[in-house]
């Protein structure tokens, strides 16, 4: 297929509703990218554990694995845009008062965890209909650009907002931080505003759990939708908590300062926007089963290569291909599953995808719980008190932690490729 001139690959941002919704979701996520970095980074000077750094990223996603199939049912009944207007403005709420804590010198570690959990609960009705929403904003043939440009906006963000969280938290500290987040809300909300209203979603006339079970039925029924699906479920549980335990990963093992831990968080939007280029100038849905397998075997070399060095630029590299491959994966598989499923069910389907959200914190859980007790054997192996770790012996548990499970992505990618010849690609629109 033949590289595109720009101005076809930004075809989608022709349309009003699609221009509307992406310009204020790009600026909005701009924000919540450097409240995460500045939540993150409290956390490690409130605990300085790799398990509790990661449990504030799993309770933050619990919500989408407590309420996510639920939250697919209430996005295929209500008004999509209402609810992306009252989740948006619940958000800003969560944020003043994060501000107010931090203003007042009140945070705990549990009270981190409560504003983690408040958010979750919001987002996974709010990004549920961003997602369900988007394909009704434009032609069906410009479904795969308008996934890869919602993915590049994305990406843009986590390129810049790292960096210049990592600024704004040199600066100014948390405070600066939620602040540029609070103001950030109100581009997302005009342009809500601002957009023509939405087709109503149809009455079906059946219960809640009728219309779940028609979602789950609907998606086991298709093998090229439930494969990569439950790949993107085992990747994200195995896989993806390289980003969740990054800033324990930069103190203890590279010795990072706030500004280096910005620009090497920044790595993953480096790969990402280069690979949501790529994607976009190339989006053939025919050839989706062979790039999800593709970018899943770069992101398990990458993860495991991440952890066998303990250096920054080698860091900083393998962060790039790591946020790269990522990027191509879940957006061929978001393209797979959009085009094959009819509105009237898209937030069901979506909602089910979307529980890979959830197992990326859930396995940061694990994953910093288990780099703790290895770093514990090792301490004891060299008769050393594991209750006073040095960053040296702290840091070999997260970098064996990280390869190991870079090997283990690389299995569940073959036999994710090998599954897939039983798929039917997705129509060309």
């Amino acid at each position: 297929m033949t590289e595109e001139p720009p101005r076809r690959l930004l075809e989608p941002l022709r349309h009003r509703g699609f221009r509307l919704l992406w310009v204020g979701f790009v600026v909005s996520q701009a924000g919540d990218f450097i409240q995460l970095l500045a939540q993150s980074w409290l956390v490690v000077d409130l605990t300085h554990q790799a398990g509790k750094v990661g449990t504030v990223a799993f309770v933050q996603a619990l919500p989408r694995m407590l309420i996510g199939l639920l939250a697919g049912v209430v996005v295929d009944r209500v008004d999509r845009r209402r609810l992306l207007v009252v989740t948006q403005f619940l958000a800003l709420v969560q944020t003043l008062v994060f501000l107010a804590l931090v203003r007042a010198d009140a945070v705990t570690y549990g009270r981190l965890l409560v504003l983690a959990f408040a958010l979750g609960t919001l987002d996974s009705l709010n990004l549920t209909a961003r997602q369900a929403v988007m394909p009704s904003l434009v032609p069906r043939a410009l479904i795969p650009k308008a996934v890869a440009l919602q993915a590049l906006g994305i990406n843009v963000n986590q390129l810049l907002a790292p960096a210049l969280g990592g600024l704004l938290l040199a600066a100014f500290g948390v405070v600066g931080c939620l602040v540029v987040n609070a103001v950030s809300f109100f581009a997302l909300l005009g342009s809500l505003a601002a957009m023509d209203p939405l087709p109503r979603p149809e009455r079906s006339g059946r219960s809640v759990s009728e219309e779940l079970r028609e979602g789950l039925g609907f998606v086991r029924a298709r093998p090229e939708l439930w494969v990569p699906i439950a790949l993107a479920w085992a990747l994200g549980f195995v896989g993806m908590p390289i980003a969740r335990l990054l800033p324990l990963y930069a103190r203890v093992v590279l010795g990072t300062s706030e500004r280096q831990y910005g620009f090497l968080a920044a790595a993953t939007g480096v790969g990402a926007v280069l690979a949501s280029l790529a994607v976009t100038a190339r989006a053939d849905p025919r050839s989706l089963p062979r790039n999800i397998s593709l970018a899943g075997l770069c992101f398990s070399l990458a993860l495991g290569a991440f952890g066998a060095r303990a250096w920054l630029p080698w860091a900083f590299a393998f962060l790039v291909l790591f946020g790269g491959s990522q990027m191509a994966f879940r957006s061929a598989i978001s393209t797979q599953l959009q085009l094959l499923t009819p509105d009237r069910l898209r937030g069901r389907v979506t909602s089910i995808l979307a529980l890979d959200f959830g197992l990326w914190s859930l396995g940061a859980v694990a994953l910093g719980a288990l780099a703790d007790r290895v770093s514990a054997a090792r301490a004891l192996a060299l008769g050393v008190d594991p209750l006073h770790l040095s960053p040296a012996v702290r840091g070999f548990g997260l970098r064996a932690v990280f390869t190991g499970a870079g090997a283990l992505c690389l299995v569940l990618v073959l036999l994710g490729a090998l599954a897939s010849r039983t798929w039917r690609p997705a129509p060309a629109g």
